[in-house]
C-alpha cells in the first residue's frame, strides 16, 4: 500500500509554463473579440468592419467573421491543451520560451520610467 506522499505525487497536476503562456494570450483575444474590443492597445483589430487581425506563436492571423474567430482561438486553446499533439506543443514551447521557464514569447518588453528627483 502507498503511504500518503506517493498517493499525493501520483496526482500533482504538471503545468507547463509556455502553453500557459499561450493560453492567456489566446483569452485575451478572445475576450477582446467577444466584447468587441478592437480599438486601441487591443490585441486584436477589426478591418472592413468583417476581419478580425491578431498575432498568436508570433504568427499574423486575418479571420473573416466574429463567430469563426472565436470558434478559431477555442480550438487552438483545445489543441494546447492536448499533450498528445506534440507538434504545436513544440511551437509553442519554442515561441514561449520552453515549458518551464516562464517567459513569454509574445508579452511586449516592459518599459521602465526613471523618475526624476530634484535636490536642493
Amino acid at each position: 500500500m502507498a503511504n500518503g506522499l506517493q498517493l499525493l505525487e501520483a496526482h500533482i497536476e504538471q503545468k507547463n509554463d509556455a502553453v500557459e503562456a499561450f493560453v492567456a494570450d489566446a483569452e485575451k483575444i478572445k475576450k477582446a473579440i467577444d466584447k468587441g474590443s478592437v480599438k486601441g492597445r487591443s490585441p486584436v483589430k477589426l478591418e472592413n468592419d468583417s476581419f478580425y487581425k491578431f498575432t498568436l506563436l508570433n504568427q499574423p492571423l486575418k479571420v473573416e467573421g466574429k463567430e469563426k474567430a472565436l470558434d478559431l482561438v477555442s480550438k487552438l486553446i483545445s489543441a494546447a491543451y492536448d499533450e498528445k499533439d506534440t507538434d504545436f506543443r513544440s511551437v509553442i514551447e519554442n515561441t514561449y520560451g520552453g515549458g518551464a521557464s516562464g517567459s513569454e514569447g509574445q508579452q511586449k518588453a516592459k518599459r521602465s520610467y526613471k523618475r526624476k528627483v530634484k535636490l536642493d
